[in-house]
């Protein structure tokens, strides 16, 4: 089963840039962002694929 859905949190000792650098792997994967969250320094970013039947 493929997911539909993932979350990619920023590493506790992960720079912004190699954190871009991971999410824009996931978007050439497929992946796209549909929401982002920042709390704290905590960046969380929620994904989504569309799932073929």
């Amino acid at each position: 089963m493929n997911p539909k859905y993932r979350l990619i949190r920023k590493r506790a000792f992960e720079s912004l840039e190699k954190f871009e650098q991971r999410l824009n792997e996931e978007c050439v994967g497929g992946w796209k962002a549909i929401s982002i969250s920042d709390t704290n320094g905590s960046i969380t970013v929620l994904l989504e694929r569309e799932v073929k039947k």
